[in-house]
């Protein structure tokens, strides 16, 4: 695991009474970092730091994105702290990050290692089974050594026949016993225009996975805790706690789908509603 090196991690609160679970990319940071953007992000660090202890605030990142891609951006945009969890690679590994670096999560690395047996043939026979059914799935070649996630593109063509599609695609990837994520992509993060991911993963990983486990070890009651995210991919996340809202800035397909959205972008939004509730 990547040391923490120049970015320390949260301080953590004595006891944990509510968690805040922050999709990362065009969420918690804007990737085009203007000023008005970075004053509000580091705002959100500021208080991140000071209301931990004060509210028993467990904060993490629950993300698309590899690790290393995380840390990469985190020190690029000059970020002041990395979070007390890193979920990354939707949701297929949790690290836990404290004072001593960044380490992968026990539990959730043994449930991962007994649901993810022989993903790629399973992924590859459901490529080729959509692919004999007339949907046409494009590999995405920049997977992370390791990962647990395998990524395809679909090109949309027109609402009707996506919908069917896109259906099927979900009945084939619970007939060979995998997870899936199917959301519409987001250029402003780096994808390409008019298509969607498909991305096969383990059986019981993903966002609400991830929210559910992270609740049980902490022992807090979902419905106390929050979530925030910008496209479709995060939506199975913001219904699984009290209190999920989209920044303002998210994708079309996601305000479409979810009613509960903020009048502010990106860290702006998280600050406050966070603030709203636990001033």
């Amino acid at each position: 695991m990547p040391p923490l090196t120049d970015i320390g991690p949260l301080p953590t609160a004595t006891t944990v009474r509510t968690v805040v679970f922050s999709d990362f990319d065009e969420t918690y940071l804007a990737h085009r970092g203007t000023p008005e953007q970075v004053r509000s992000r580091q705002a959100l660090e500021n208080y991140l730091e000071d209301a931990g202890e004060r509210h028993g605030l467990l904060f993490g990142w629950v993300t698309g994105s590899s690790l290393s891609s995380v840390l990469r951006k985190a020190h690029r945009h000059g970020l002041r702290f990395l979070p007390h969890f890193i979920a990354c690679s939707l949701g297929t590994e949790l690290h836990i990050v404290g004072d001593t670096g960044i380490h992968p999560e026990p539990g959730w690395q043994r449930r991962v290692n007994a649901t993810g047996e022989h993903l790629e043939g399973r992924a590859e026979e459901a490529f080729r089974e959509l692919r004999t059914r007339g949907v046409p799935l494009v590999p995405q070649s920049c997977r992370a050594p390791g990962s647990r996630v395998i990524s395809y593109y679909y090109f949309a063509q027109d609402p009707e026949r996506d919908a069917r599609r896109l259906a099927l695609i979900r009945r084939t990837a619970d007939r060979f016993g995998l997870g899936v994520n199917l959301s519409r992509c987001n250029p402003a993060a780096g994808d390409p225009d008019d298509c969607y991911d498909v991305d096969f993963l383990p059986r019981d990983c993903g966002k609400r996975h991830i929210v559910e486990y992270i609740c049980r070890l902490y022992a807090v009651n979902a419905a106390d805790a929050f979530a925030f995210g910008d496209s479709g991919n995060d939506l199975e996340m913001l219904t699984a706690v009290g209190r999920g809202l989209l920044v303002g800035n998210c994708t079309e397909e996601a305000r479409g789908r979810y009613p509960q959205v903020s009048a502010r972008s990106h860290a702006d939004a998280i600050l406050s509603e966070l603030r709203g509730v636990l001033p």
